[in-house]
């Protein structure tokens, strides 16, 4: 289910890629409600919740007013106090909330600074069982970065001296970002350093000293596109992205498997989870014309399975037909829809996509869609259009969430309705041309004096983030 939350100014509302924000009570009577954090604006980080089936969501809680716009991460405990930690604006201090979670409710704690005496970046909270709570994250000091660890002892209300920087576990470097998380009473911390190796160091949650650093992979292009997972047997999964594209690795609980090529094309923001106890991963593959698809693909045996949409509704279109009124046919541009050549989504009697009145474009997916990306190598000048969908009877106008559009630009990312709730449930498929879809006409009811030629036609998204259950 796809639920619109709110429309946010932040340069990444969800955090660190992947981020932690989409939370869930693990026990109690609220188990399985799920909240969510994301920065509502560069400087408001905000809460939501929703219980099962997810349809509808509370209103938003302010937590935060003055955040820096940079990523910010979160822990829930079972019970579901949250654990917020993120970069204060102007002073880019490292600073920490708790919200307690009561009687169905949060409330918002005191901000607490953690460190305040150099520039701090890409925090990440992790809870240990033992209950000791700690931050780690990146720090700018005399124009290196390194990754540091501060440990609070009494829950977030205290972390010691703020102008100690805590354990330092790299050693400087031009880049450096990690990711913390306990495994079998361990704690682990998986860095990137310098862009050209993906380490960890670790340690039992009992003892004070960190283990030496022990090297993944080396290499290149290695950032903060990193995600760690934990088993409840005691695997532990790291996803990564490196200049070789999505590699992953996986710790038994006493060796390291070889690296596994997931994706070798451009890849951001993985998110690794285990699910019935596979290994999954889940992320952004770049692609042309500005769109980026969220793939998964999960641990089989001894590989990967082949790299699928995680919605096959955000995807290329599985049919789209052109049509020309004046010599009454469709033609199947589907291959060119989803190509990346330049001005070949046409119908060869007008050289257009919609030329005159009654010409239409078709778009068809296998299950109802709310979003449509279109890139044209020639706008249109004149003209209009009309959308519609079928309902069994009739074709119905719709007025799309993000506009009226008549072909009028270059590109265009085209919002049917804001989420898969909002869509008509009255939707039905209609066979046209031998395809049987859901389908989206676009019909011309002005004639354009200058006619649209379309480059791309998908329902991809341009996806910057997200963030998994955790």
């Amino acid at each position: 289910m796809l639920t619109h939350i709110a429309t946010s100014s932040a340069a990444r509302p969800l955090g660190i890629p992947p981020g932690h924000a989409c939370l869930v009570v693990a026990d109690g009577q609220y188990a399985g409600r799920a909240a969510v954090l994301y920065a509502a604006s560069p400087s408001t980080i905000r809460l939501v919740w929703s219980d099962g089936p997810h349809t509808t969501v509370s209103a938003p809680i302010d937590v935060v007013a003055d955040a820096a716009d940079s990523p910010f991460d979160a822990f829930m405990s079972r019970t579901g106090d949250i654990y917020l930690a993120y970069t204060v604006a102007a002073s880019l201090d490292l600073a920490f909330v708790k919200l307690t979670f009561s009687g169905g409710a949060w409330t918002v704690g005191s901000k607490v600074t953690v460190y305040n005496a150099e520039d701090c970046f890409y925090p990440s909270v992790c809870k240990l069982s033992s209950g000791q709570l700690w931050i780690a994250y990146t720090r700018l000091s005399s124009g290196s970065y390194y990754v540091s660890a501060k440990i609070s002892l009494d829950d977030g209300a205290t972390w010691g001296s703020i102008s100690s920087p805590g354990d330092t576990l790299t050693s400087g470097s031009t880049a450096a970002f990690g990711k913390m998380v306990e495994v079998n009473a361990y704690q682990y911390l998986v860095y990137t350093d310098g862009g050209a190796k993906i380490a960890y160091r670790s340690k039992p949650n009992s003892g004070l000293v960190w283990g030496s650093e022990a090297v993944l992979a080396t290499g290149a292009g290695f950032n903060e596109h990193l995600d760690v997972a934990a088993n409840a047997d005691g695997r532990m999964g790291v996803a990564y992205v490196s200049s070789g594209g999505l590699k992953f690795r996986e710790y038994s609980g006493s060796y390291w498997s070889g690296e596994y090529t997931i994706d070798s094309g451009a890849v951001v923001s993985p998110a690794a989870a285990y699910r019935a106890g596979e290994a999954w991963v889940v992320y952004c593959r770049s692609q042309e014309n500005g769109l980026r698809p969220a793939m998964f693909a999960r641990r089989s045996g001894e590989g990967f399975s082949t790299p699928a949409p995680f919605d096959p509704r955000k995807a290329d279109l599985i049919c789209l037909l052109v049509y020309n009124a004046a010599v009454g046919s469709y033609q199947d541009k589907t291959a060119e829809a989803a190509s990346a050549d330049t001005g070949d989504v046409l119908h060869s009697a007008s050289g257009a996509l919609l030329a005159a009145v009654g010409d239409a474009v078709y778009c068809g997916l296998d299950a109802p869609f709310n979003y449509l990306r279109l890139v044209l190598s020639a706008v249109g000048i004149g003209g209009e259009v009309a959308w519609r969908y079928w309902d069994g009877q009739v074709w119905k106008s719709l007025a799309p969430e993000s506009g009226a559009w008549h072909f009028s630009s270059t590109d265009r990312d085209q919002l049917l309705w804001s989420d898969f709730r909002s869509i008509p449930g009255d939707w039905q498929k209609k066979t046209i041309g031998g395809h049987t879809c859901y389908w989206i006409m676009i019909a011309a009811t002005v004639a354009f004096s200058t006619a649209p030629v379309g480059s791309r036609v998908s329902a991809v998204t341009n996806l910057n983030a997200f963030s998994l259950q955790r």
